[in-house]
């Protein structure tokens, strides 16, 4: 007989929504602060000293992780209730997810009020 190894890596076992549901939310909102950033370099060169006046893109990218946080809410809700078998690592992934985008966040407060 022939012995096959099996991979057990953590995010093989999830599922396809869990991926896009988790990780499209910090994608978008990194492509967007790239935009953000390269936009404002373009205008005003490497002085971010009025970065922080920028008017409503910061709310509107915290919204958008507000509105990150209730889809994942209601994602995990629906896998609850549906009893699907990889709860966890929908659990993990979401929070992956979030933590991605804290971390977009964070840097945009670093150039808003470090810089």
């Amino acid at each position: 007989m022939q012995a096959t190894h099996h991979l057990h890596i953590e995010l093989r076992h999830a599922t396809v929504p869990t991926y896009v549901v988790s990780y499209l939310f910090p994608i978008l909102l990194l492509l967007y602060e790239i935009h953000r950033v390269g936009r404002w370099i373009y205008d005003y060169g490497m002085h971010f000293s009025n970065f922080r006046y920028m008017g409503y893109e910061f709310l509107l990218m915290l919204v958008f992780v507000g509105v990150q946080a209730v889809v994942g809410v209601i994602f995990l809700l629906g896998a609850s209730i549906g009893g699907h078998h990889d709860f966890e690592h929908r659990v993990s992934n979401l929070l992956t997810g979030l933590s991605c985008s804290m971390v977009v966040i964070a840097f945009d407060l670093a150039l808003q009020y470090a810089l």
